[in-house]
């Protein structure tokens, strides 16, 4: 598979999943708490929030959607608990309630953009040409493989070595042209 196939692979669907997401979570939440506690902003009062987007971004790209959702609203939770703590911190009325919907409107444009991405490639990587539409197997070689592709299957599996996939598909034909024959010589004997 060629480093464009691949990641476009990426693009079109979350390369990871499951535990991962856990661990990441484990790790990169800490992290960005920590990131975000050392840093002094004061002209916006301290509420500086770059690790959590990058926490969001990097969940959403590698997990999806719905982890990025979960990854914005613990980082929220982590940034309004971090705020917490900071002491003789003078806050306006309603300031936390901005802040934090402002917050989470940045999360989620950052997760509406990564998902509105993933799936206009998604889209355009299937057709070369947008008016056209095929229903059927489309079968290549790269680099001495044989690749198939699909509708709904957004990037090529890799069936094997040339020679191979194409020795398993002179029999396959083989077996439905035997097929077909006894097919034709059970019906005239049943006639």
């Amino acid at each position: 598979m060629t480093r464009a196939a691949l990641l476009r692979s990426w693009l079109v669907t979350p390369p990871l999943g499951g535990l991962w997401s856990l661990a990441w979570a484990a790790v990169a939440l800490p992290v960005a708490s920590l990131l975000d506690w050392t840093m002094a902003c004061p002209d916006v009062g301290g509420e500086c929030c770059t690790p959590f987007y990058i926490f969001v971004l990097f969940t959403a790209l590698l997990f999806g959607w719905r982890a990025g959702i979960v990854s914005a609203l613990a980082s929220l939770a982590a940034a309004l608990w971090l705020d917490s703590l900071q002491p003789m911190q003078m806050h306006a009325p309603g300031a936390d309630v901005w802040g934090s919907g402002l917050f989470l409107a940045i999360g989620a444009g950052i997760i509406f953009s990564v998902e509105l991405i993933r799936r206009t490639v998604a889209r355009f990587a299937r057709l070369s040409n947008p008016n056209e539409y095929s229903s059927g197997i489309i079968f290549s070689l790269e680099a001495g493989q044989a690749w198939a592709s699909w509708p709904g299957q957004p990037v090529p599996v890799r069936l094997g070595p040339e020679q191979e996939v194409a020795a398993m598909m002179e029999d396959f034909l083989g077996q439905i042209a035997t097929a077909r024959r006894l097919g034709h010589w059970a019906g005239a004997a049943g006639a």
